[in-house]
């Protein structure tokens, strides 16, 4: 599988990535930002969530958020935008019919928000309920807990929704002068998958994003750290127990990402993974149990995840050690080969969707400048050995390094 890629850059150094795609009516049009919660000091938490919010609040051109919103929903267009601890995304996925428009609107967005003072008041309120719905998800706060463990004393160790404090305390001036130090120039990404307009593309969107200010590619304002906390026990009344556990993972340019893709795949990736069949299969100790590999710019993750009844949590968290204790001598040439062959068919699947592809190399490119190609990707993944698996699963899951987070009533643990 392999996708023509054409990068550049606009005037004004707004980094540009083109990606035609044959067979389909529609264009993905994505806008992102390299900064996210990693970039935020303990004052202004949540703020790149917040400002996100904002940019859905009225234009120049669109005065008001209905306004907004109808301009968009009159293209019969998907929407939305998230925040992440290294990126801001804002998108439209329209048919190609109105390209022009999708890309106008995304320009108006990220170029001339108004960020009024009484639409700020509205959306803090908006923005602290998600907290406290976000709260109320014990599964979601284990996994988000976590996080928080293994960066503890980093940026990358806080939640990116923020704080209901931060977010209140929030102003016009502090989520304006946040935007005008991140948004601009390199330190933006504009994705269009799909349908490519004709004619002059470099021209529709110096017109749409020539507004924001240049400038190059930022570096993060503080490099990815591990903390040294290794156990936390949320206290919450709940029917289930959540855990989670994670140790150090691999960066976005470690070439053992691959293996450690492959490794979490045949730990608790699939059905057939070993944490599904030992967990749940054969002793039905909890619903879902999954494990997960995600490489940020300069650190990584290593993720494994589930909810138990409240009396088996003791046992399901043993039979997780267990396995994550073994399976760098126990994987097996057959494990690895579905894990890779899971892998190669999920992959080329999500590559059929526009705003998928889209965002698989929107997020590599806007963190490391360069265009790393599926089919790149693919090789990579199907190449891996059993004994890279193995080595990697040594040095990764080693029980001295494992963060362990648990979500339930204080008898439990």
């Amino acid at each position: 599988m392999k996708f023509e890629t054409n990068y550049h850059s606009l005037k004004n150094g707004v980094r540009v990535l083109t990606i035609p795609m044959s067979g389909v009516e529609s264009l993905a049009s994505l806008v992102l930002v390299r900064t996210g919660s990693r970039n935020e000091s303990p004052e202004i938490a949540g703020i790149s969530h917040v400002l996100e919010h904002m940019l859905f609040k009225g234009t120049k051109k669109y005065r008001t958020s209905l306004s907004l919103a109808s301009a968009v929903d009159a293209l019969g267009a998907e929407y939305n935008a998230y925040t992440a601890k290294e990126y801001t995304g804002y998108y439209i996925h329209a048919d190609a019919r109105h390209a022009g428009r999708a890309i106008e609107i995304l320009g108006e967005m990220v170029t001339s928000p108004l960020l009024m003072e009484e639409e700020l008041k509205r959306e803090q309120g908006v923005i602290i309920e998600e907290i406290n719905m976000y709260e109320a998800l014990p599964m979601e706060r284990a996994e988000e807990e976590v996080e928080n463990l293994l960066y503890m004393g980093n940026p990358l160790g806080r939640l990116i929704i923020g704080n209901k404090k931060t977010v209140a305390a929030t102003t016009p001036e502090t989520v304006r002068a946040y935007k005008d130090k991140w948004y601009r120039g390199g330190n933006v990404l504009i994705v269009l998958v799909g349908k490519l307009p004709k004619g002059e593309r470099m021209e529709l969107l110096e017109n749409a994003f020539g507004g924001l200010p240049g400038g190059k590619l930022e570096q993060f304002v503080v490099p990815g750290a591990y903390g040294e906390e290794r156990s936390f026990h949320l206290t919450k009344k709940t029917e289930q127990a959540h855990f989670a556990m994670a140790w150090p993972g691999h960066s976005l340019d470690n070439n053992d990402r691959y293996a450690a893709k492959v490794l979490a795949t045949a730990l608790g990736g699939s059905m057939s993974s070993r944490l599904f069949t030992e967990v749940r299969e054969k002793r039905g100790l909890a619903y879902y149990v999954r494990a997960g590999h995600d490489p940020l710019y300069d650190v990584g993750q290593f993720v494994v995840k589930a909810g138990v009844r409240l009396e088996q949590l003791g046992e399901a968290k043993r039979v997780v050690m267990e396995q994550t204790a073994t399976i760098g001598e126990s994987v097996t040439e057959s494990e690895v080969k579905l894990a890779r062959d899971n892998l190669h068919g999920r992959t080329v699947l999500a590559m059929t969707d526009p705003m998928s592809v889209a965002q698989y190399y929107g997020h590599r490119t806007l963190l490391t400048d360069k265009v790393l190609g599926i089919d790149e990707t693919l090789k990579a993944l199907d190449k891996v050995t059993l004994s890279e698996v193995k080595r990697v699963a040594k040095e990764l899951l080693r029980s001295e390094l494992c963060r362990s987070v648990v979500v339930g009533p204080s008898f439990v643990g």
